[in-house]
């Protein structure tokens, strides 16, 4: 055996150890090296994409109501415009599961969450099943407006509470401000949730279950204008996707169009505060049971709406945010019908206001001339029913312009017996020529809801009646509808109409109150046009303007407009309306030789037409033409 020496085993040891640590450096460093290589391709290479993973995996995004189109006046004054609101809206994955077959199903903790929401706010849970399964999930984590409005103090109790209410959350939605309160509540409209019915029959995108739509009036009318669609949000969850913070947008819906109105903000004023001073005025002459009215002020040549007045009228911004409110004024029994749009939905006998078309229907059929007199006189007896003159004393023969000033009833009774005689002939005079100068059926006016009215006929009475003697058209009939009495049920806007085809000359317009739409800027994009319905050839019309001239300033109305400093041509009427008093009618144009403005108030139960309706239209003219009624 060879001897080793202690030097050379020594140095031999050394060298292994030192060989070793050489090769564990050698690869420590080539880790170190590969970790660093790894780590650049993951933050600089591939860093964007795993960016984007992980944002998928901490935000979702949900769909949000854009904001509202503004409604301006025709001066550009804010009617209906968009203010800050809060909803409640639920998270899918939270509160339910979706089965193979795609529907949603709430769990049980899911639905004692929904049972607490539906005590909290007075909507059934059923509703908000509905509204959760009608907003089209596309995945696990989409949500649902199941509140689209509530208060701030559910929404302040509910953000207190959220740990109680996982899945349940507060959102920012856009809802209508009324900047000048309830004017114009008649003719804008009241906003919704989407119905059913509604939700079957649009097919636009972005309406779903707990949509906001307009439900009357304008709103209705132009939603598809106003109507913002769906903003995008995105909103903060957990590793289980439930919502941790608020929802911010992200993506902005197409910007709603606004609406500009032919509506004049100033002189709608002025019309809902004549209407108040005409039911003030006949509580004055003792008819206690005046209580509602309505005006209609319009352009004679295009059917441009200046005012659409009716009283009372609901609230719109407190019927947004009030539920108790909203179900008040959609109870039948409430007497003061303040849904109803009394200018276009109300129907009623004109009385004497009727008179200019009957005028026009005998003027046109030949029955008299300009020239013709018929004697006016206290009493006029058909068959054994004595017809009374308002005007007990008098005893004269009368042209046309005279019995339109002084407004005498057997004047036109005796004009009935002659309708009624070349009805027996098989013409209706009468009825045609008031259809075709605009009454008796809707007026083609662009908001929805206005009520038919009724020019009565033989054929409807055989339509409407089962008794043999109630189908028989009496000459009575006749005579009562001379003078806008009998079954005659027309709307004021209506009149208004067939009073713009008197003074224009013989166009018959269609009444509007949509002007031009607007972008999101304010600025016109496209005005919007409404064709006259029809134009008919009038027959010496300048002789009803005469008697109407001479009506407003000197006969039944000459104590309201004898001094006033525009020449008006206008009709007073007084329609019975038994069992309470007689409505209070004032029909009219201004200037008479160059019509700028239709003016129509009813009073209901206001009396004589000179009483109250007259003054209102009165204020309504000075106001428009900028002169002091006095």
């Amino acid at each position: 055996m060879r001897p080793v020496s202690v030097a050379a085993a020594d140095f031999h040891g050394s060298g292994g150890f030192f060989l070793r640590v050489g090769m564990i450096g050698l690869v420590t460093l080539g880790l170190f090296g590969l970790l660093a290589l790894r780590l650049w391709s993951l933050q600089v290479v591939r860093g964007p994409h795993f960016a984007l993973a992980a944002q998928r995996q901490t935000f979702r995004l949900i769909d949000l109501p854009a904001p509202r189109g503004q409604i301006v006046d025709a001066k550009g004054r804010v009617l209906a415009g968009t203010s800050g609101g809060l909803a409640v809206s639920v998270d899918s994955s939270v509160l339910g599961l979706i089965d193979q077959h795609g529907r949603w199903w709430p769990t049980h903790q899911g639905r004692m969450l929904l049972r607490r929401l539906s005590y909290l706010s007075g909507v059934p849970p059923a509703r908000f099943l509905q509204r959760i399964r009608h907003s089209e999930f596309k995945s696990p984590y989409s949500s649902a407006v199941v509140l689209p409005r509530i208060t701030r103090d559910l929404g302040f109790f509910l953000d207190e509470h959220a740990r109680e209410f996982p899945g349940i959350r507060v959102v920012a939605l856009p809802e209508r401000s009324y900047p000048s309160g309830s004017i114009g509540a008649e003719f804008l409209g009241l906003l919704g949730e989407i119905g059913p019915s509604q939700l079957a029959a649009h097919t636009r995108p972005g309406l779903r279950a707990g949509a906001i739509v307009g439900q009357s009036g304008a709103e209705e009318a132009y939603d598809r204008l106003l109507n913002g669609g769906l903003d995008k949000a995105r909103v903060v969850v957990d590793a289980q996707g439930r919502p941790i913070g608020p929802a911010r947008v992200v993506r902005v819906a197409r910007p709603a169009n606004g609406l500009q109105l032919t509506v004049d903000l100033r002189l709608q004023r002025a019309a809902e505060k004549a209407i108040r001073d005409g039911i003030a005025l006949a509580h004055a002459n003792g008819h206690y049971d005046a209580h509602a009215g309505a005006a209609v002020v319009m352009n004679p040549r295009d059917g441009s709406v200046y005012a659409l007045a009716s009283y009372p009228r609901f609230n719109q911004a407190r019927a947004a945010t009030d539920p108790e409110y909203l179900r008040s004024l959609l109870n039948p029994n409430d007497p003061r019908r303040l849904l109803v749009n009394r200018a276009t939905q109300g129907v009623y006998p004109t009385g004497s206001t009727f008179k200019p078309i009957v005028a026009e229907a005998a003027l046109a059929s030949g029955l008299i001339s300009p020239y013709s007199t018929l004697p006016c006189t206290s009493t006029y007896t058909v068959g054994n029913h004595v017809f009374h003159n308002v005007e007990a004393h008098v005893d004269a023969s009368l042209t046309l312009p005279e019995a339109l000033s002084i407004s005498c009833d057997t004047w036109f009774y005796r004009l009935g017996s002659m309708f009624y005689a070349e009805q027996q002939r098989g013409h209706l005079y009468m009825q045609d020529w008031a259809s075709r100068l605009g009454v008796g059926h809707p007026t083609g006016f662009d908001v929805p809801g206005e009520a038919p009215g009724l020019v009565p006929t033989p054929a409807w009475l055989k339509r409407t009646f089962k008794q043999p003697w109630q189908r028989i058209w009496y000459e009575g009939y006749s005579v009562n509808l001379a003078v806008g009495q009998g079954q005659l049920a027309i709307t004021p806007l209506q009149l208004a109409v067939a009073y713009s085809t008197l003074a224009n000359g013989g166009t018959v317009v269609r009444p509007h109150v949509g002007k031009a739409v607007l972008n999101s800027s304010g600025q016109i994009v496209r005005e919007l046009r409404f064709r006259a319905r029809r134009h008919l050839r009038l027959t010496d019309v300048s002789t009803i303007r005469d008697g109407l001239i001479a009506g407003a300033h000197s006969g039944t109305s000459g104590a309201v407009f004898g001094t006033f400093p525009i020449q008006v041509a206008g009709k007073t009427g007084t329609a019975e309306a038994p069992p309470g008093s007689d409505h209070s009618w004032y029909a009219s144009w201004a200037p008479a030789y160059n019509p700028k403005l239709v003016v129509v108030v009813m009073i209901e139960h206001g009396g004589f037409g000179a009483e109250a309706a007259a003054p209102a239209a009165k204020e309504i003219y000075s106001a428009y033409f900028g002169v002091k009624a006095k």
